[in-house]
């Protein structure tokens, strides 16, 4: 028996390419309510649309934001972020190697799960889109069970989903603040999803989702030895 039972992601910039997703969404949106009309650059509003929402924060604000810097008719809101809400899953992307990764882990026989922060719908509508969520034997999403990273119980949740202890899991992430460090200060073992950095919370950094059943296998070479 593996003695690490379970891999537990997040789900945005870890699995989730939330920038070429954004990128995606916003030509669509470019198009689809003809901003050109309004003297708009494409390029310009695919860089502020972008940029804007790496940031967390409520989308209404986003669009209102916006609309303001681009001269948007403020009647175009409602729709635009209607639109976002409907319509966003279906420009979501995952990084290369995404469905591989989580097939080599679960024919390993390695129980996976998930824990993302953010509204329930929007988030599940994104994991249905990368056609993944038949790979997670558990999904908490913040909306839906009232925590949040980096808060431990959100953790200690997915853990008891999955019925594993913290030193058989493993939590994969890009947020050191949100994933790595609570995941740490629980027992789990750590990888962090950054490129060529360190840190002391992380047992293993990477930024290719193809390496991660191999640095799985070396943490329980590691751990049993």
């Amino acid at each position: 028996m593996n003695s690490i039972a379970a891999v537990i992601f997040d789900l945005d910039l870890t699995l989730l390419d939330k920038h070429q997703s954004l990128i995606r969404f916003a030509d669509h949106q470019y198009d689809a309510f003809s901003l050109e009309a309004f003297h708009i650059d494409r390029g310009d509003f695919i860089q502020k649309f972008t940029e804007m929402n790496h940031v967390v924060r409520p989308k209404d604000e986003v669009y209102r934001e916006l609309i303001e810097i681009f001269n948007i008719d403020s009647s175009l809101l409602a729709a635009m972020l209607d639109d976002l809400n409907q319509s966003f899953s279906d420009y979501a992307i995952g990084y290369p190697g995404l469905v591989a990764m989580l097939s080599e882990l679960k024919n390993a026989s390695i129980k996976l799960g998930m824990i993302t922060n953010g509204r329930a719908f929007y988030q599940r509508n994104k994991i249905r889109s990368l056609g993944i969520e038949g790979y997670f034997d558990d999904i908490v999403i913040s909306e839906a069970v009232g925590l949040r990273k980096p808060d431990h119980a959100i953790f200690q949740l997915s853990l008891s989903h999955l019925n594993v202890s913290a030193d058989d899991a493993v939590f994969v992430g890009d947020n050191m603040k949100n994933d790595i460090i609570p995941a740490k200060e629980l027992g789990m073992r750590t990888i962090w999803k950054q490129k060529e950095a360190q840190s002391e919370h992380a047992d293993r950094v990477c930024d290719d989702l193809l390496e991660i059943p191999m640095l799985i296998h070396n943490l329980i070479q590691t751990k049993t030895g």
